[in-house]
């Protein structure tokens, strides 16, 4: 009985790993392969060692791609899940006209990405986007600094572009907190709980799970966010803007040196596995119900 049931669902889960190595396992042993050699679009791969991580390294705008990539992946992980956290407990209390909110609120949310970097791009173009106008209208000094354009404003600017959107998580707070047991919070208003004291006390700890893996997702989404970045500054103005995605694509499409651009993806891998690991760690995703208040406590 027991070898027929591991027979079927080994049959189940075949097709599955077929379709991943094939769309998944086999890219990801060609990049980290091509990495190792020097492979351009006049050239086929040829062993070069560790040429094209030198090559990388030793150049200044790659690590600031670093630096940005980081720098994004921290505030998507803290400012977007938390936004998103937040909105999620005032819906939880359901206050007059909060499914009007949860409507419009997650309305930014289906709009992809690359047309939301667009609709910025002429909302705040200095000469003739609607926030220039809606100056002149108002009798402000109609002057609008170009806020893509310049390395002062560039990297606030794009962030801006969807730092805010966070509805995605507010959807999967709801759904987890819709789980937890009412008995719970009338026991605890019973004994003159506050609503912060039972958000405090009882929510965010039971919510610990979904909160590391939420934060699993926004970190991975900004390692790998290229649409936005490169319909509003292409990664400038200089390097303002850049990340690890447009400087891959610079390396691959611009300078045709794939060698390069498989490196960076190697790169671009194994800072999101760390990054996964280490928040999977920290929140003790999947640690059922071991010590859940401890987190928050």
């Amino acid at each position: 009985m027991v070898k027929n049931r591991r027979l079927w669902i080994t049959l189940f889960i075949l097709p599955c790993m077929v379709l991943f190595a094939f769309i998944f396992a086999v890219p990801i042993v060609t990049v980290s392969v091509t990495a190792f050699t020097r492979y351009t679009a006049f050239n086929p791969p040829s062993f070069s060692g560790f040429s094209n991580f030198k090559m990388i390294f030793s150049d200044i705008d790659f690590l600031i791609s670093i630096k940005n990539t980081v720098l994004w992946v921290f505030l998507q992980s803290t400012f977007h899940v938390g936004l998103g956290l937040a909105v999620a407990l005032m819906l939880r209390r359901k206050p007059q006209g909060w499914k009007i909110v949860r409507s419009v609120y997650l309305i930014p949310n289906i709009i992809p990405t690359a047309a939301t970097g667009v609709m910025f791009t002429l909302l705040l173009n200095p000469s003739f986007g609607i926030v220039k106008d809606m100056f002149i209208r108002f009798g402000i000094d109609s002057r609008v600094p170009n806020l893509f354009g310049n390395s002062k404003y560039a990297f606030l600017t794009v962030t801006a572009t969807w730092i805010l959107y966070s509805a995605f998580n507010t959807v999967i707070f709801l759904a987890e907190m819709s789980a937890v047991e009412q008995e719970i919070y009338e026991a605890a208003s019973i004994d003159g709980a506050t609503p912060w004291q039972m958000d405090r006390y009882i929510t965010l700890p039971l919510l610990r799970n979904v909160i590391g893996t939420c934060v699993v997702l926004a970190s991975v989404a900004m390692v790998s966010q290229f649409d936005i970045i490169y319909m509003t500054t292409r990664g400038g103005p200089g390097t303002a803007t850049i990340n690890l995605p447009v400087y891959l694509y610079k390396a691959a499409m611009l300078e045709n040196n794939y060698g390069k651009a498989n490196a960076v993806g190697v790169i671009q891998i194994i800072l999101g596995l760390s990054l996964v690991l280490l928040i999977r760690r920290l929140f003790k995703v999947h640690d059922k119900n071991k010590n859940n208040a401890e987190a928050f406590l």
